[in-house]
């Protein structure tokens, strides 16, 4: 990712693929086409403040990578300023963030699984089948890679709870990263949220999924409009 200043004084946001011989996990082979995908849908149906798309070319032409160009977000990241938040402050993001998260949530699909599967109508028709194949796929990179885990408790846990998945029976689109404080952009002067960026690593599946609700405070579910009740199913799929 690169930030490109115009000599208009305006700044573009460059992000490309890294070089072939970067191995990548699974998941990350569609990272571009998915943010884009994702952006769009935000941009027509919510007022939720992200990058607008300046071009995407997924060849790359004379460029030779696939590429794409994002207009510049003004704000500090959160990260950077979280520790000089009042308390006030930071209800006051936290409250703006679950309204966000609402809007992302509330966009549906009619497939399960990653975004550029659903946009090709290639999804899932179950959440459990999806979810299944998601986990399938990272425990794999972790294998590939010699990380050293429980794998087969992990599948046989998973598989045995399955039946809380089925309880997801409509898509809704899931930003995984969408709250992570790198990923939130802020007004130094007014505290105030101006941006949110890190949509690549999206799915359509169970909200109970997206950044932000398995820790959020009181005043983010105030925004978000519910505080999940962790028992049964719900409790279930949190933990998975």
């Amino acid at each position: 990712m690169y930030l490109t200043k115009l000599a208009d004084e305006n700044s573009l946001v460059l992000k490309c693929p890294p070089p072939a011989n970067i191995r990548l996990l699974r998941h990350e082979k569609h990272t571009l086409e998915s943010e884009v995908k994702a952006l769009d849908l935000l941009h027509d149906y919510t007022q939720v403040p992200v990058p607008r798309i300046v071009k995407y070319d997924s060849h790359g032409g004379q460029f030779g990578s696939p590429f794409l160009i994002l207009n510049y977000l003004p704000g500090r990241r959160l990260s950077e300023l979280s520790t000089h938040l009042t308390s006030v402050e930071r209800s006051t993001i936290d409250r703006t963030l679950g309204a966000c998260v609402r809007s992302i949530t509330s966009l549906a699909a009619p497939q399960f699984g990653m975004s550029h599967r659903v946009f090709d109508n290639k999804g899932c028709k179950s959440w459990r089948e999806a979810f299944l194949a998601l986990l399938e796929a990272a425990l794999r990179d972790a294998e590939d890679i010699l990380v050293t885990i429980p794998y087969d408790s992990i599948r046989y846990y998973v598989t045995k709870q399955g039946h809380a998945l089925d309880e997801v029976v409509e898509p809704r689109l899931v930003a995984l990263d969408v709250c992570r404080p790198d990923n939130v952009l802020i007004d130094e002067r007014t505290k105030q949220v101006t941006g949110l960026v890190g949509f690549s690593n999206v799915v359509w599946g169970d909200a109970l999924m997206s950044g932000g609700l398995a820790h959020g405070s009181e005043a983010f579910y105030e925004g978000f409009g519910e505080c999940p009740v962790r028992s049964g199913g719900v409790k279930i799929r949190m933990l998975m």
